[in-house]
């Protein structure tokens, strides 16, 4: 494909699926407010845009990973005006009523829009090696595809329907987060009663317990003792409240969820706003008295 592509929002997620699409030969054209993040990108090959305005006036797909619903309506308004832009591409965690909302921006500017929000963490986009998932025009995806192919391992279409891709993601990110205070909460059991927190990762490893924060970001963190894996605990926070509104309108039940985005806001309360999302173990083992990580 040799159409040019540019990337607006180049931050923890957004500056390595950028670098990617370079590696893989596509002309980027990159922009952020963290001109630190705009020189790094340039230095790996990507071309300098002056604004949301020129890069949509230069590139004719524009991908955007953005960390609040806010910006993502600023930017899709602004970008909307461009002159190149033909395919609108939104890879932040909204919320399908968000990229609803979002699509009526950009389609009413004669613009096509996928929402394809991405999972896999820092590390699966630097590798990458994430999950896309993807709604929108058929021929749209089919155009953008290759760039899917190379910043994700398994790319997903899952239909036109505007917010598919968003309601996907919200719901892994919600099974996730579920996963996550489960997996400290029997930790903090387990190390309150004596048992090792490293040997029990090993079991839970091997045992039905076992699941991917366990494979992941918890069995790290404690290994190393490090708590570095995830997004920051707010996003974190703001992606849990974006399911529970969707389950609000669907009338559906989040009994865990309510509950969970309680979990998160007391962390962030007591310092987990300046923190990763893999800490939220500490505070949940702090709650019962004991360090999962000596």
């Amino acid at each position: 494909m040799n159409t040019s592509i540019g990337y607006i929002g180049i931050g923890a997620m957004g500056g390595p699926m950028a670098k990617n699409l370079v590696k893989a030969g596509f002309e980027v054209i990159v922009y952020d407010l963290q001109q630190n993040l705009v020189d790094d990108l340039v230095a790996a090959g990507a071309k300098q845009g002056e604004s949301v305005l020129d890069v949509a006036s230069h590139a004719e797909i524009v991908m955007v990973c953005l960390n609040t619903v806010a910006a993502a309506f600023d930017v899709a308004r602004e970008a909307s005006r461009g002159s190149a832009i033909r395919i609108y591409v939104d890879q932040s965690t909204t919320g399908p009523s968000v990229a609803k909302e979002i699509r009526e921006i950009i389609e009413g500017a004669q613009i096509q829009m996928l929402d394809a929000p991405i999972s896999g963490g820092t590390e699966g986009a630097a590798d990458g090696t994430l999950s896309v998932m993807t709604s929108g025009p058929r021929g749209a995806f089919d155009k953008v595809k290759p760039a899917f192919d190379a910043i994700g391992k398994n790319v997903h279409f899952l239909g036109e329907n505007p917010g598919n891709g968003q309601m996907m993601k919200v719901i892994n990110n919600y099974i996730g987060n579920v996963a996550k205070i489960s997996t400290a909460e029997g930790l903090t059991m387990g190390v309150k009663f004596g048992l090792d927190a490293k040997t029990m990762i090993k079991v839970l490893s091997v045992s039905t317990g076992r699941n991917q924060q366990i494979e992941g970001g918890i069995g790290d963190a404690i290994r190393t003792g490090k708590f570095e894996s995830g997004g920051s605990m707010n996003i974190s926070c703001k992606d849990i409240a974006a399911a529970l509104d969707e389950a609000k309108l669907l009338g559906t039940p989040t009994d865990t969820g309510t509950r969970l985005l309680d979990i998160y806001k007391d962390a962030l309360a007591n310092g987990g706003d300046k923190e990763r999302s893999i800490a939220i173990i500490k505070h949940v083992a702090a709650k019962g008295g004991v360090k999962l990580v000596k």
